[in-house]
């Protein structure tokens, strides 16, 4: 993995291969910002690219400054990197304190499709996309999700596109969490739709409150603390909201409940040896996620439908690939993306995806 430092503005790009296509990642502002903190974000696309045999690499841009100074930032990083984002080698998307209109200098050299950020019905694309991968996923570990419970921990837009796609394949939404704490189903008809909670007021919640959505979700406005969404009582468990999301500890309160991990890392290295000692199944983000990037350098004519049903067949036949490993399908995908990295990369990168 190599760190360029910036010469034009404090900050750095990492690239994790050598001799990649194309690279990939989040720009993300913060004056306290240092690349370790970005390594598995950017190792995390490194393995959805190799899943999808892509000979392509991870990257993070990290620009070290207020957000008071951040306009002056961006202008000076694309002048910098003109020539790595004009040829397409570099491509980055908004992170961490960085919108689109922020980051628009930048953003004017993108040459993939830009399908993934149309809007659908209050999310991007890209986040369904994630919704349909992971969903697929589920099903893969359950056999399907008809009259099954479900958790969501990290809930967002993608875990909005999640709860869409599990609740259209019959699958009740019984809990969602976010930083600010977790909610379940509530006895009231205006937020509880035969004993789920109902997408379109999920929606509704996220895009008026954010974080704090599970508030407005509660019984008096009291969500419960946000680790409670680990509880045995559902059929599988949704983790996204940052690396290492599922701690040891979480894993020990899921009991025998498969997860499906949806972000990069979210599934920590003592979380998986817990799990793969109980032998629950956990399947990978860099599989569950690899939607947007089927869409990046999709063909132009190739419809949201299209892409939907491709990562669906995907991530389905990764699953199926994976599933009966003696290791489980967590670590059978990392085998299955370090055999393609192989015969391209004259070593591996230290390090797998896990927080």
């Amino acid at each position: 993995m190599e760190t360029r430092q910036l010469e034009s503005t404090p900050g750095f790009v990492i690239f994790d291969l050598p001799g990649a296509q194309h690279y990939v990642g989040e720009a993300r502002l913060g004056s306290r910002l240092i690349p370790g903190n970005a390594t598995m974000l950017v190792r995390h696309l490194t393995y959805v690219f190799a899943t999808l045999e892509q000979q392509r690499s991870g990257a993070s841009i990290g620009l070290k400054s207020d957000p008071s100074d951040a306009a002056g930032a961006v202008e000076a990083l694309a002048d910098e990197l003109a020539d790595d984002l004009r040829s397409g080698r570099l491509s980055t998307s908004p992170g961490l304190r960085l919108d689109a209109e922020l980051l628009a200098p930048v953003l004017a050299h993108d040459q993939r499709n830009l399908i993934g950020d149309d809007d659908r019905d209050g999310i991007s694309f890209n986040d369904e996309l994630i919704g349909v991968g992971a969903a697929a996923a589920a099903v893969s570990l359950l056999g399907g999700l008809d009259g099954k419970r479900i958790a969501i921990e990290g809930f967002g837009p993608a875990g909005l596109g999640i709860a869409r796609e599990a609740a259209a394949a019959g699958a009740t939404i019984a809990r969602v969490a976010t930083t600010k704490g977790c909610s379940g189903t509530r006895s009231d008809d205006a937020h509880n739709d035969g004993g789920q909670l109902d997408p379109a007021v999920l929606a509704e919640a996220w895009l008026a409150d954010g974080e704090a959505c599970v508030e407005s979700l509660s019984e008096n406005g009291e969500p419960a603390k946000p680790w409670t969404v680990w509880k045995d009582d559902v059929d599988v468990l949704f983790c996204g909201s940052k690396p290492g999301a599922m701690s040891g500890d979480g894993a020990s309160m899921a009991g025998a409940t498969p997860v499906v991990a949806f972000s990069a890392a979210a599934v920590s290295s003592k979380a998986l040896a817990v799990l793969r000692a109980a032998g629950i199944p956990v399947a990978a983000d860099f599989v569950a996620a690899v939607g947007p990037a089927l869409g990046w350098w999709a063909d132009p004519v190739l419809t949201h439908d299209d892409l939907r049903s491709a990562t669906a067949h995907t991530v389905n036949t990764i699953m199926s690939e994976t599933a009966d490993h003696d290791d489980g399908p967590f670590m059978a995908a990392c085998y299955r993306a370090e055999s393609f990295l192989r015969s391209w990369q004259d070593e591996l990168p230290f390090g797998r995806p896990l927080g």
